[in-house]
């Protein structure tokens, strides 16, 4: 009778702490998921972080930080190209993905165009034929990647751009598609060492 009464508490003992012993891993790997992403220009994105390389007479405004930054054209009248970049690299891999906001004193925007930038390569977004416009965009970057916005201006004359970036989204930290080793090691752990006690328990003495 006694032994029947220790193995019935022991059956007890591990039903009740393996789920919680799981439940503390996979709170462990969703917590190791929700730091991947990076909201705003704030943390690993605030303003000094990031590089700017201007040609002509354009600047970046960082006051709406961690809102939202303005890259802003040249309009100089010096009828040479000119272009204000905004970039940084990717801690991580993941996805990148914020709105956009376009005014300009020109006639349309093919004369100051606004898109994004990765490993140098420019990509479009404004329409040229038209002039304020808005828009979303979103892509994906490798750890090490360098990315950012670009206004740009055909000829610096005429009316100056420019575009306000908002709802910013880049990957930070490590990526959800590789967790963190020590929340999986919890959850392997917990379900052995359970299903190893129930079997000692069953096996008679």
């Amino acid at each position: 009778m006694p032994a029947t009464f220790s193995a019935t508490k022991s059956s007890n003992l591990a039903s009740f702490l393996a789920p919680i012993a799981l439940g503390s891993a996979l709170m462990g790997l969703t917590a190791n998921s929700a730091q991947a992403a990076n909201p705003g220009f704030a943390g690993t994105y605030a303003p000094p972080n990031w590089t700017q390389l201007i040609v002509q007479d354009g600047s970046v405004d960082t006051t709406n930080a961690p809102t939202s930054i303005t890259v802003i054209g040249s309009d100089d009248f010096s009828g040479l190209q000119g272009q204000t970049d905004f970039t940084i690299a990717a801690p991580s891999a993941g996805t990148v993905s914020f709105d956009w906001q376009f005014t300009t004193g020109d006639l349309k925007a093919q004369y100051d165009p606004f898109g994004y930038l990765l490993n140098g390569s420019f990509f479009k977004l404004t329409n040229d034929s038209i002039a304020n416009q808005s828009g979303s965009a979103t892509f994906a970057v490798l750890a090490g990647d360098v990315f950012g916005f670009s206004q740009r201006s055909n000829d610096s004359r005429l009316g100056r751009a420019q575009t306000v970036i908002s709802n910013f989204v880049a990957p930070a930290g490590a990526p959800t598609s590789a967790p963190a080793p020590l929340p999986l090691f919890g959850a392997a752990a917990a379900f052995g060492w359970s299903r190893q006690l129930r079997r000692r328990i069953k096996t008679p003495a």
